[in-house]
């Protein structure tokens, strides 16, 4: 339920959580794929009125592929900024093993889609987004989280009631997923934790 990266090998279906903690720490702004990203620039001030660009990382490619967020970092942030923009609200930051759920379908709360890129080339992309004077907002999902219970919370403990309504409450029959149970002290601690 905590982990901060899953993956997907080639040849699997299921994603697998992985330990992520770079040996080193980079330099502020060196993206290496061996060391922490260090951010270089701080968060923008907060606009007087908000222009919000909506984006998926994943889905900015002109060309028929999944983006990266170096790529979105390099292609789309300037182009957003010069179009106006002073915020990005990235969709479906959150791990989610079902790419048609547009990233509805969490399964690892804590985790970056991996599909992207590693959690510190999301970083780095963010990083990039306040040199610009981007706000950076991330649509974050605590309604519903994948019904998956090998990679995902779902039956975490064995039961259909841990973090969501047991029976046909703590599913929605319209997203085939699970419903959170707002009144269980332990979900909301989970889900106000992330």
């Amino acid at each position: 339920a905590w982990i901060k990266w899953a993956t997907q090998e080639w040849n699997e279906v299921l994603f697998n959580g992985v330990h992520w903690e770079p040996p080193e720490v980079g330099a502020p702004g060196e993206v290496h794929p061996d060391k922490k990203y260090t951010f270089k620039y701080p968060r923008p001030p907060k606009p007087r009125a908000l222009r919000i660009y909506e984006c998926h990382v994943g889905m900015s490619s002109e060309e028929p592929k999944v983006n990266s967020y170096l790529e979105f970092r390099r292609d789309m942030l300037p182009r957003i900024r010069k179009l106006g923009y002073n915020a990005i609200q990235i969709m479906a930051i959150q791990e989610h093993a079902y790419y048609g759920s547009f990233g509805y379908h969490v399964t690892s709360f804590f985790g970056a889609s991996s599909r992207f890129g590693t959690p510190d080339e999301l970083k780095a992309m963010i990083d990039e987004a306040h040199r610009l004077g981007l706000v950076v907002l991330m649509d974050i999902v605590h309604s519903h989280a994948s019904k998956n219970t090998n990679d995902g919370i779902n039956m975490f403990d064995g039961t259909d009631a841990l973090y969501f309504h047991s029976g046909a409450r703590g599913n929605h029959w319209m997203w085939d997923s699970r419903c959170f149970n707002y009144g269980n002290w332990e979900t909301m601690r989970f889900l106000i934790s992330n």
